[in-house]
């Protein structure tokens, strides 16, 4: 017990990662919306996402060659904090939709940094043996600020409009930025820490917070290099990756444009997403337990099965319940939890693949290759999005994100064949 409160005592630090999480997703949520109210279009939220997609990208690079330059952690944690209490509270006197899409690339930006420092922080705060715990409790507070900002929306948009709840977002900010103030301190980094700080498990932790991180710049990430970086057998594994995000953007990018074309409430469209994110809560403890259970390859496969399931249930709310704005939501409240489900499987059993399959000596090859295939699928998939979404309607559009998922489960289906097939040899 004893340790248990003392083990918990060493990670107080982390705590404003429920504020900071909580602003940025609740900005960059409610952004759409707004859009959507000035008279934007699915069209305008698309390329808002793009740009705040590719915003994250070059923040990436930003911050974590600031962070080598500078051995900056509370200074960057702080840093970007406080820019997105500013760019929210401003967003209280934008009413131009281009502007949205700047803000939107701007808290992208932002929202990036925090992650390489507060990957350094747990290193650096925690015993060696406590790394991997700290690194779960602090997925999990992230996960629950995304709970509170969504729960936030969705009882203050019940009385008051879009455009006040930027006010909100801006508040949670500041007290994250109070909290590092307070909390965090910088602790002088050991030779070893810095070596952890870019191994594969630290990488491949800041891929997730970050997935459109890439680990070298753009110019270095040539078609002839990106070839000569893998074999046969990972790119079956990066490129079934890079069309699961870009089946993933397929249907979140237009699913808020569809909502509200649909009838359903900005408050209502919270609750969606407050769903979304509680099933992501309550469903991280199980995951590494889970797949430990059934397998990496076995789960590896049937986590598509509820994420499929997901997208069906949006295509059937599309085409069949276009009228009825009460069906829509109960659909997607089910769809939300289904996709989240499987995704949270999928992500545990393809990070444990790719920690497996990277040789000494290429870890920073690989990851960025992994990192730029995701990237680009991100950024392909919201572009994607909007177009067809404006063209041939929601329901083409989550039905091509079927088609996507199935040709991603086939190549990562190829993929695990191959493992165990050469397993016994």
């Amino acid at each position: 017990m004893q340790a248990s409160t003392l083990s918990l005592a060493n990670r107080n630090w982390a705590w404003y990662l429920v504020p900071l999480n909580a602003s940025s997703t609740g900005l960059s949520t409610i952004i759409p919306i707004y859009m959507l109210a000035l008279g934007g279009e699915v069209r305008e939220v698309a390329i808002a996402m793009f740009l705040s997609n590719f915003a994250v990208t070059l923040g990436a690079i930003f911050w974590g060659k600031l962070i080598d330059a500078m051995h900056w952690r509370k200074m960057i944690i702080a840093i970007c904090t406080a820019a997105i209490a500013i760019t929210a509270a401003s967003m209280y006197f934008v009413t131009s939709i281009p502007l949205l899409m700047l803000l939107s690339a701007i808290v992208g930006f932002f929202s990036v940094g925090p992650a390489p420092a507060t990957n350094l922080l747990v290193m650096e705060k925690s015993r060696r043996e406590d790394w991997l715990k700290t690194f779960s409790w602090t997925s999990l507070i992230s996960a629950a600020g995304l709970v509170i900002a969504m729960l936030a929306g969705y009882l203050w948009l019940m009385q008051h409009d879009a455009q006040s709840y930027a006010v909100i977002c801006s508040a949670i900010a500041i007290s994250s930025l109070v909290l590092t103030i307070m909390l965090v301190k910088d602790s002088p980094a050991t030779l070893e820490r810095k070596a952890m700080a870019m191994s594969p498990a630290a990488l491949a932790n800041r891929l997730k917070q970050a997935p459109v991180m890439f680990l070298k710049p753009m110019s270095d990430m040539s078609l002839s290099k990106l070839r000569s970086s893998i074999s046969k057998k990972e790119f079956l594994f990066f490129a079934g990756t890079g069309l699961y995000f870009l089946s993933g953007n397929l249907l979140y990018t237009p699913y808020t444009p569809f909502l509200k074309d649909s009838g359903v409430t900005d408050s209502q469209v919270f609750l969606a997403y407050t769903i979304l994110h509680l099933s992501k809560v309550f469903f991280l403890p199980f995951n590494h337990k889970l797949v430990a259970r059934g397998g990496e390859e076995k789960m590896g496969r049937l986590a598509y099965i509820p994420r499929m399931s997901g997208i069906i249930l949006a295509v059937t709310a599309a085409v069949a319940f276009a009228s009825n704005p009460s069906s829509i939501l109960m659909t997607t409240l089910f769809a939300f939890i289904a996709a989240e489900v499987g995704f949270s499987i999928w992500n545990t059993t393809t990070t444990s693949s790719l920690l497996r399959m990277i040789p000494a000596g290429r870890e920073g090859s690989v990851l960025g290759v992994n990192s730029a295939i995701t990237g680009a699928g991100l950024l392909t998939g919201s572009i994607m999005a909007g177009e067809i979404a404006a063209t041939l309607g929601y329901g083409v559009t989550f039905a091509l994100a079927i088609a996507f998922l199935g040709a991603s489960f086939a190549l990562v289906s190829k993929y695990f064949y191959k493992i165990v097939i050469k397993a016994p040899a």
